[in-house]
């Protein structure tokens, strides 16, 4: 019998697809080789791939979390790294993560979700809209390369823990999906265990097409995001999450105020005013990096804010979220 390996990759999806075959075709490229990979689809298939020590499982129609748990006790590895069937590792992705596992109390290390440079325009517009401070504030560097830092919250399309632990706390986080990944975080880090963000530990992330897919994910996380500052509020409660809903009302506001010709109106359309310019500068920035077009990364961004900031509402208003 084989020795068990340092670190299990687990993949979850409904079924396989062409991205599946891209993430796997990258991860049998890693320059750290001790691992193995768990598939986790809703049906029994047959995946194979020439270099990969590769396990298939089937699950039934469950969520990713529910997938990501079974794979892990069906694991016997000292990390369980997990990352989305459409996204996709760097070559160094796991060999970067080994090392800060060595470091005292290091439970979890994560790093960027870069939207791939291949994407076609509309997708890459939708990275355009998430990496703009605009959009995320402070929290870019989940979708761009930042300093190296601690955190405590990272998605799980690009997240690495100790087995033992998730293990431990997983069964009290798949209530939600999505939003499993911050009570995680949250868990894993509340006796002072450390998880570590690194701009090394990569993946390209392919983004959901602008308008409608990229909304819809906007208000899942936003619906969520809500609903956790009264559930979590020790990594939720912050103000930042509350800025695009006072966006909403200043819009409400300055609709009111225009049609009742009240003198607010002309302060409050010299802060759309300047609201706009600030979108149409930072437009223009996102196309040095990302292959979009300015008009529709400003009218995304626009379009973000009006969204998360209604669903954050909603979910704030929530007595609790369907499963």
């Amino acid at each position: 019998m084989s020795a068990a390996p340092f670190a299990s990759v687990i993949i979850p999806l409904k079924r396989a697809n062409g991205y599946l075959r891209e993430c796997l075709e990258h991860l049998a490229k890693q320059t750290f080789r001790d691992f193995d990979v768990f598939v986790v689809t809703d049906e029994p298939e047959h995946v194979a791939f020439e270099g990969l020590r590769l396990r298939c499982m089937s699950s039934g129609p469950v969520p990713p979390n529910v997938k990501r748990m079974m794979a892990a006790r069906a694991s016997d590895a000292q990390i369980v790294a997990f990352i989305d069937d459409d996204a996709y590792p760097k070559p160094e992705w796991l060999w970067e993560a080994t090392g800060h596992f060595e470091a005292a109390g290091v439970v979890g290390v994560g790093g960027p979700g870069v939207t791939p440079p291949g994407d076609d325009a509309v997708r890459q517009a939708s990275g355009a809209v998430y990496a703009s401070p605009l959009v995320s504030g402070a929290y870019t560097y989940r979708y761009l390369p930042a300093r190296l830092r601690d955190v405590d919250d990272l998605p799980s399309c690009n997240l690495m823990v100790r087995r033992e632990p998730f293990l431990e706390f997983v069964p009290q986080c798949i209530r939600y999906w999505p939003g499993e990944d911050t009570k995680l975080c949250m868990l894993l880090t509340a006796k002072g265990a450390r998880i570590v963000y690194s701009p090394a530990v990569a993946v390209f992330h392919h983004r959901r097409r602008l308008f409608r897919e990229h909304m819809k994910q906007v208000w899942n996380y936003a619906m969520h995001r809500g609903f956790f500052v009264k559930r979590y509020p020790e990594t939720s409660r912050r103000p930042a999450y509350f800025v695009p809903t006072a966006f909403v009302l200043a819009n409400a506001a300055l609709g009111a105020a225009a049609l009742a010709r009240s003198p607010a109106r002309k302060p409050l359309a010299l802060l759309a005013g300047v609201y706009c310019l600030a979108v149409g500068f930072e437009a223009l920035r996102s196309t040095r990096a990302h292959r979009a077009n300015p008009a529709m990364v400003a009218a995304g961004i626009y379009a973000t804010h009006i969204t998360y900031g209604i669903g954050f509402l909603c979910g704030l208003l929530r007595p609790e979220l369907d499963h």
